[in-house]
């Protein structure tokens, strides 16, 4: 199948896009990868003034929290939506506090910004501890590997203010090195949600371990770009029931340091077959555009679409747009409970030159052995679903988005 240039360019797009978090060929750990690194540190005088993001928040009711001691109330941190492909929000960190636009990541739990200390960064924003009064040395290297990417730097401490919550001695990363991909990218770095492992804390276990939040809860509502009627929000200590409808559906977290969960099971909405009977693990992934999952699986999934693999793209495949209407939902069964992606969600339209074209949102992902296959819910799902991450009852809910 030939396909014009201006599909490919598109197609390249978001491949290259999102590749800084989604995953079609390199595995990507739960968790990041750590691994030595030698970076001198030098001083830097000059000063940048305080910038602190304001933000409305309607409270929400409460679900069962845990944690009575937390105190505040709930807010929303804006988010901003890159053509689908990736979002990010301010934060500011140090005194006075200097701004930056993070990527929200649900899949790891290190925090780094660039350092003015990177030649080669060309992010607009740039940390300087030494314009800091708040900064305290730390000096560790790091290195944190993604699946297309990697940065490199040092550890170092300051206060990280997010929707007017101020964390107190922060740690995380000055990056001096960075992968070209994070080079290319609007956002400046990555405050990762992920459930911390070791003694750093991520920044949303030092709010609940600082009591700043009224629950130790977190969730997401994304909105679609073509249709800016509603702006996205992380909503930090409950949820905010603007930005949903119904109930939550509740899962239990499968592994104490993961927001990982089970899916009961895939299926399509006009066909009694399903794909693997035992279950699915998977993580509601806010930092892939996409809906990643093993090859044979995701494969087996879109040939029961009618979808042809993309020339040149096997993981890939291509479904014939003037049938969406007709194409049916896809199924995923969560604690019994059926969450389901209408094709208007599941399928990329591209034009060409002869017709639109559709591209599958479902792509495979072949993991090396030893590994748990696993599937990453990202912005296909989440457009879809509210998703609240909730710690305190290690659980994870689904609402019906309010678009």
């Amino acid at each position: 199948m030939n396909l014009s240039a201006t599909v490919v360019l598109a197609l390249t797009f978001v491949v290259v896009c999102s590749a800084h978090l989604t995953s079609f060929a390199v595995p990507r750990a739960l968790r990041p990868i750590w691994r030595g690194a030698t970076v001198r540190k030098r001083p830097h005088p000059h000063k940048v003034p305080s910038q602190q993001p304001q933000h409305r928040f309607r409270q929400p009711s409460a679900q069962g929290l845990m944690y009575t001691r937390l105190r505040a109330s709930a807010k929303d941190v804006k988010l901003t939506n890159y053509y689908d492909n990736f979002y990010f929000g301010p934060i500011t960190i140090g005194t006075p506090g200097k701004r930056f636009n993070v990527t929200f990541d649900t899949r790891s739990s290190a925090m780094w910004v660039p350092s003015i200390l990177c030649p080669d960064c060309y992010n607009y924003h740039r940390y300087d501890n030494a314009s800091s009064s708040t900064y305290k040395a730390n000096g560790k290297a790091f290195t944190v590997a993604y699946d297309l990417g990697q940065v490199e730097g040092f550890w170092s401490q300051d206060s990280v203010t997010v929707a007017g919550f101020q964390v107190q001695d922060q740690i995380f990363g000055e990056a001096v090195v960075e992968s070209d991909l994070f080079k290319d990218m609007t956002n400046d770095g990555i405050l990762g949600l992920g459930i911390a492992q070791g003694n750093e804390l991520s920044v949303f276990d030092n709010m609940v371990k600082q009591e700043l939040l009224p629950a130790p809860v977190f969730s997401f509502y994304l909105n679609r770009f073509a249709s800016n009627d509603r702006t996205s929000v992380l909503t930090l200590g409950g949820t905010n029931p603007d930005y949903y409808t119904g109930n939550f559906t509740f899962v239990d977290l499968a592994l104490p340091n993961s927001w990982q969960f089970k899916i009961d099971r895939i299926q399509l909405s006009n066909r009694a077959r399903v794909l693997n009977r035992n279950g699915h693990q998977a993580i509601a992934d806010s930092s892939t555009s996409l809906i990643i999952g093993p090859l044979e699986e995701v494969h087996k999934l879109n040939t029961m679409l009618g979808g042809v693999p993309l020339l040149g793209h096997p993981k890939m495949f291509l479904l014939d747009c003037s049938k969406v209407d007709r194409l049916p939902d896809v199924e995923f069964i969560v604690n019994g409970q059926k969450l389901s992606l209408s094709s208007k969600d599941y399928v990329l339209k591209f034009p060409g030159k002869r017709r639109t074209l559709g591209l599958s949102s479902l792509v495979g992902k072949r993991w090396h052995e030893g590994e748990t296959p696993v599937w990453y819910l990202g912005f296909t799902f989440m457009r879809t679903f509210y998703t609240q991450f909730d710690k305190g009852n290690n659980r994870i809910g689904f609402a019906k988005a309010n678009h």
